[in-house]
């Protein structure tokens, strides 16, 4: 057998596997205790539920949608998918969210105690809580209602964190795990410093216990809008909306989702009456004045007209009196304007661009004006949704802010030369009035008092007629706006809870189980300096691996000889027939047995293999030329003591005074003899040599038993004299650094004949062609028994 090269070998997965399969049992057990945790942490996790619902949303062509006065369409309008997507973010803003809560009584969970999980009793709760929110509370973990009458109930708090609320500040984590229960009276509020609620009874129940956690305002939001709450296109370029809850109760998610889309249709149209609305306001203020003028004048004119029987005009004042109502109209609406003219530049200069009324709605039909304002109030539409999602510092935000300041500061500059313009018209009107006046005073004193009082009356009748009109208009803009967006499908309750995490759970934490024991078994390999595996050493070590000698459990080292049939004397066998093919059975065989550091193996390996070949009818000597362990072949209880040093160191001068024969037919042995001075010396010296030499023609098998290599260099001297050498490693014993000394050996030290045998692998872990050697015969007793031929 030739000795094959060490190469680099690509990470194969299923030999890795395969390395670590041997360790099933204890990779089950981690599989089915990791599934057990998994189990545990479903049955101890209250279920949760996903409902949906569908939400169509319209890219509206008018981003105003408010006044139809206006005649102007949007401008600069976003595209279809940037618009979904900004409604998307909008329906996940705080502020719907905030809107929505408001509409539900959420601040208050009731639940139903379990053995393994409480179970959320949404809207089948026996009792209702009212929370004083002025008060201090306590958040975050379940609080405890108990009764055992109709008239009062005790509280008291079982959970281990909870969260002391108190308004107006951020509030501190507090421990009240030692605080006692105290009792109160249904429909009263509690009188204590931590908690202050009033319980109502719902349903006649003479005993009960409920738990129950209060909600504040801010975790409801955190709850609501964060990554439980998903909006997404329903389809690809679709407008349509899918709104995802995972809730804690089916019906409560559906509640929300419900609630939260009628807010939104409800604040588009809060959006889109703004204007109208602010114009309303507006003209109410202005007819509220002009009301009550009108009505002193009406009195006024009944009572001159009873006072002096007159009840006409003459030909002569009546002309003077078409002239100045006609004038006094013209006015009184200029007035109007410049009163407008004086709010938009006031409301421009303090930033309040929500209050801007249109101009058309007040009968203002300068185009550039209704041109600019439409910008203005299309561009702060746009900045508003873009708040949503974004802070005051992006450059989206920032460049429209930009932008609503140039508009702003055109429609102010354009504003003031407007009400400059009004004002320079209403002097004018005024002196046109002043003129006539002159007129009017030649009339005799009562036609002068009656076209006063009909001047009057006619004048606030005609602003009264034009602000009703304009309000009228403004009124029924706003009964005929709709929402352009609409509900597509109504959330409902699903009564089936959503699997998928729990067996997401199994499936997690049963890989995680899998995984893990082979990772800590990676790990202690990595760690472990050790050789204890068959196949890492074969894929290792760059010289032949022979033979793998199961572990000797009964410590007898002649266990070929006392136990031919047992799964050592097979591999034993193994080991002759393989070292036939390197050197045939016909030829003379000198092999040497050797290792690294004393305790491997190398002499019970030594025996074993001199036993298998006399067993096999070959004459076989076996020399312990280990001489600092004498008493290495003890086993063989020979009496002569002098050996293989008394040789060498020339104290005898034949081989045969150093050569005893055992009481095993074929097999000699030659003791180390006493220890010398100088044992190193003696293995390198010619006369053992000439000693192998005169053996040679003896015997068929001669099997030398050296020091570790690691301990005595001159042990390497021997191996000039033999065929082959042989390195015995010991299972989790030999440490893997002596495999790379064994493959300098052959690299470095140019040694051929060099094959390496793997000691007292444990039974387990050793196999014959997929095979356990319990098939094979182990000691019954401590009879010896006769050997038989091999």
């Amino acid at each position: 057998m030739n000795g094959i090269e060490k190469k680099e070998q690509a990470f194969d997965p299923f030999k890795f596997l395969i390395k670590y399969f041997k360790y099933w049992p204890f990779i089950f057990g981690s599989v089915l205790l990791f599934s057990a945790m998994a189990f545990f942490h479903n049955m101890t996790t209250p279920p949760i539920y996903q409902v949906e619902g569908k939400f169509f949303i319209k890219d509206e062509s008018n981003a105003n949608g408010i006044l139809n006065l206006t005649g102007l369409n949007r401008q600069n309008a976003l595209n279809l998918e940037q618009w979904v997507v900004n409604q998307a973010i909008f329906l996940k803003s705080k502020p719907v969210s905030e809107r929505a809560l408001a509409r539900l009584d959420f601040n208050v969970d009731y639940f139903e105690p379990g053995m393994f999980t409480d179970t959320e009793i949404y809207k089948a709760s026996p009792i209702h809580v009212e929370v004083d929110w002025n008060h201090a509370q306590i958040l975050a973990d379940k609080i405890k209602i108990s009764w055992t009458d109709s008239k009062t109930f005790k509280v008291s708090f079982p959970g281990s964190s909870y969260y002391h609320y108190i308004p107006g500040s951020a509030g501190i984590e507090i421990d009240i795990s030692d605080s006692e229960e105290f009792s109160t009276k249904f429909q009263e509020f509690t009188d204590n410093p931590l908690l202050r609620i009033k319980v109502t009874m719902t349903k006649n129940l003479p005993e009960g216990e409920v738990l129950i956690e209060l909600r504040s305002k801010g975790s409801l939001l955190s709850q609501y809008t964060g990554d439980n709450f998903q909006v997404f296109a329903a389809e690809q370029m679709s407008s349509v909306l899918s709104l995802s809850l995972i809730a804690s109760h089916p019906e409560k998610g559906s509640d929300y989702l419900n609630s939260l889309m009628e807010v939104f249709l409800d604040m588009e149209l809060e959006e889109k009456n703004r204007i109208a609305r602010n114009t309303v306001d507006f003209i109410d203020s202005q007819i509220e004045g002009v009301q009550d003028t009108l009505s002193r004048f009406e009195d006024n004119l009944q009572s001159f007209r009873s006072s002096n029987r007159t009840y006409d005009v003459a030909s002569e004042s009546n002309t003077v009196f078409q002239k100045m109502t006609i004038l006094d109209t013209e006015l009184s609406r200029e007035r109007v304007s410049k009163v407008y003219f004086d709010e938009l530049i006031s409301y421009l200069q303090k930033g309040s661009f929500e209050q801007i009324i249109a101009p058309s709605g007040l009968g203002i039909s300068d185009p550039t004006l209704n041109s600019l304002i439409s910008n203005l109030i299309t561009l702060q539409s746009e900045r508003s949704n873009l708040l949503f999602s974004q802070t005051e510092a992006s450059p989206r935000v920032r460049e429209i802010s930009r932008k609503i300041q140039d508009v702003s500061s055109s429609i102010l500059e354009l504003v003031r030369n407007l009400s400059n313009s009004s004002q320079m018209k209403i002097n004018e009107l005024e002196n046109r009035i002043n003129s006539i006046n002159q007129q009017f005073s030649r009339l005799p004193s009562t036609e002068q008092n009656l076209v006063r009082i009909q001047r009057g009356r006619n004048l606030n009748e005609s602003i009264y007629n034009f602000l009703q009109q304009r309000r009228a208009e403004a009124a029924i803009s706003m009964a005929s706006t709709f929402a352009a967006n609409k509900i597509v499908e109504y959330a409902r309750p699903s009564s089936e809870p959503i699997q998928t995490k729990r067996t997401a759970w199994y499936l997690l934490l049963g890989i995680f189980g899998f995984i893990f024991p082979i990772v800590l078994l990676f790990i202690r390999d990595l760690v472990d300096k050790k050789v204890n595996d068959a196949k890492d050493l074969e894929d290792s070590i760059n010289v032949p691996l022979v033979a793998k000698i199961p572990l000797n459990k009964h410590l007898d080292s002649l266990a070929v000889l006392n136990e031919p049939r047992s799964a050592i004397a097979e591999s034993f066998r193994a080991l002759k027939t393989n070292l036939s093919f390197v050197v045939p059975l016909n030829r003379q065989l000198t092999l040497a047995v050797s290792s690294t550091l004393a305790g491997e193996g190398k002499t019970f390996v030594a025996i074993n293999l001199a036993s298998i070949y006399a067993m096999n009818q070959k004459k076989t000597i076996l020399i312990s030329c280990d001489m600092f362990k004498p008493n290495a072949m003890r086993g063989f209880e020979l009496e002569r003591k002098i050996g293989l040093s008394n040789y060498l160191s020339e104290q005898v001068d034949s081989i045969f005074e150093i050569i005893q024969s055992s009481k095993y037919p074929n097999l000699d042995i030659i003791y180390a003899g006493v220890i010398p001075p100088n044992p190193s010396d003696l293995l390198g010296s010619e006369r053992f040599g000439f000693l192998i030499e005169q053996l040679k023609p003896i015997y068929d098998v001669i099997v030398l038993d050296t020091p570790p290599v690691g301990l005595i260099s001159q042990s390497l001297e021997v191996t000039k004299h033999v065929d082959l050498i042989t390195f015995v490693l010991r299972y989790n014993f030999s440490e893997k650094s002596f495999v790379d000394d064994l493959n300098d050996l052959k690299s470095k030290k140019g040694l051929q004949n060099v094959y390496a045998i793997l000691n007292a692998i444990p039974e387990k872990e050793l196999t014959y062609k997929g095979y356990d050697y319990g098939y094979y015969e182990t000691r019954k007793t401590k009879k010896t028994e006769s050997p038989v031929k091999a």
